[in-house]
């Protein structure tokens, strides 16, 4: 899909951090963009900076866990700016950190998968039937290499960014079949510079055991914590900024690629799953021995 001038965007999670990158990147091509965020000061704020520039911006506080919701932004976007061709489902959370699979909450469980999978879901629904009506666009959902490899002690975050990848698969698949020319491109970046990678990388540095503890399970030995420590900051030394894993995903977009992996490989997890994947298809069509 060109992106150009006189297109309109909807970028949600919009008011920091890789959505407001998005957002940005958009608006640097003309496109005109509404904002979607559940943190109504910060999103004013960026709002107005956007405005400052010279940018046509439409700020709507908006929880896309709730469909109702997701479906009065669409309303809003449609009345104010006539039309739709990028929707970008950026939103999402984390929660459960520091826990084993078995010993994750539940609630944490319906948080994650209500704003980072359902909130997609929602988007998807409140936005592609207006793709569909005008033939064209193109449908954005971030996910994250978290999406492709597993993560260890963030399970909710995980299982919901392979959620997202999954979602996005069936979408593209389901258009292609519908003959629709509607792209769609799920970003699976890995560790983006956010408020919340900042405050990791802040209490990694200040070296505070205690506050460390409570972003790790309970009864691991020294040397375990050192180990999960030393993954954490190899995994940060490779942080990117905000703008440029922007450009890299709307490059992606630009490009019609369905997936934009803006930090390549993670430590060669995502291959060595896919390598695994194969192999055990290739023993499956193996003649038995």
């Amino acid at each position: 899909m060109i992106i150009e001038a006189g297109q309109v965007a909807v970028v949600t999670g919009a008011a920091q951090g890789l959505g407001r990158a998005l957002a940005a990147g958009l608006l640097d091509r003309g496109v005109s963009v509404a904002l979607a965020d559940t943190a109504q000061e910060r999103l004013r704020d960026t709002a107005e900076a956007f405005t400052a520039r010279g940018r046509q911006v439409l700020p709507v506080v908006t929880d896309v866990s709730d469909a109702a919701a997701v479906a009065v932004l669409a309303s809003r976007t449609l009345e104010h700016f006539g039309r739709v061709d990028v929707v970008v489902n950026n939103a999402g959370i984390t929660a459960g950190h520091g826990r084993p699979l078995w010993q994750t909450d539940p609630e944490d469980w319906q948080r994650v998968l209500a704003v980072n999978l359902l909130g997609v879901v929602h988007g998807i629904q409140a936005f592609v039937p207006h793709l569909v009506t005008a033939g064209a666009g193109h449908v954005v959902n971030i996910a994250s290499l978290a999406g492709l490899t597993p993560m260890p002690f963030g399970s909710a975050y995980c299982a919901s960014k392979h959620a997202v990848v999954a979602v996005s698969e069936t979408l593209r698949a389901e258009l292609d079949m519908a003959g629709l020319p509607i792209g769609v491109t799920v970003a699976c970046p890995g560790y983006v510079r956010t408020p919340l990678t900042e405050a990791m990388f802040t209490l990694l540095q200040a070296g505070d055991e205690a506050q460390l503890a409570e972003h790790l399970p309970a009864g691991l030995s020294v040397d375990q914590v050192d180990q999960a420590r030393a993954s954490v900051e190899h995994g940060m030394a490779g942080m990117m900024e905000p703008d440029v894993a922007a450009e890299r995903i709307l490059a992606a977009v630009e490009a019609d690629r369905l997936y934009a992996l803006t930090h390549g490989d993670f430590e060669d997890r995502v291959r060595c799953r896919a390598e695994g994947i194969l192999s055990a298809l290739a023993g499956q069509n193996s003649p038995a021995g």
